[in-house]
């Protein structure tokens, strides 16, 4: 049986948009099979930050947290900054921690990047991706944020200003 290329072609065509849109909702949606919002409590982790101290979730337990998985190669994480250095030029003195979770990189590359892009907030290394995957995260940029009580309250947020509005009660805009 002889298959021919214009038939390949088109499988290949309809196979990649279906992984495309399967991989788009799976990665910025708002939540995720495994990590529902408002549902489900943050999974703890222990992480060294850059400078090699532990920095352990439940430690913050009372704050809002959110967690920034990123890579430094990522072009769309580099634009994001400017806006999350501003969320915590905001929130963090009303008790908002950020954390920016490297993703499977070397220390001294992460430690570069954030002194290059002068980021306020703690940069935590996932070397091996554990974390991350405890969080449903199948790919970068993904914010987790979490309120008071330890509850993801959401997962790839796309409304992240308001939500953190209702967090602290606040209106900045």
């Amino acid at each position: 049986m002889k298959i021919s290329h214009r038939w390949f072609f088109n499988l290949i065509l309809v196979s990649s948009f279906i992984v495309f849109f399967f991989f788009q909702n799976a990665v910025q949606g708002e939540q995720t099979i495994r990590v529902k919002a408002d549902d489900d409590y943050a999974a703890d982790f222990t992480l060294k930050d850059i400078t090699g101290r532990d920095v352990k979730l439940s430690d913050y337990k009372g704050r809002t947290v959110l967690l920034n998985f990123m890579a430094t190669w990522c072009p769309d994480c580099r634009a994001s900054i400017p806006h999350l250095k501003e969320i915590h030029s905001i929130y963090n003195a009303n008790g908002l921690i950020i954390f920016n979770i490297d993703l499977l990189e070397s220390r001294e590359r992460a430690t570069a990047f954030s002194k290059k892009y002068e980021i306020p907030y703690p940069v935590l290394l996932d070397g091996d991706g554990k974390v991350a995957r405890s969080y449903g995260v199948l790919g970068v940029p993904v914010k987790v944020l979490i309120n008071r009580e330890g509850r993801i309250i959401c997962w790839n947020c796309r409304s992240l200003d308001n939500l953190l509005e209702k967090q602290f009660e606040m209106k900045v805009r």
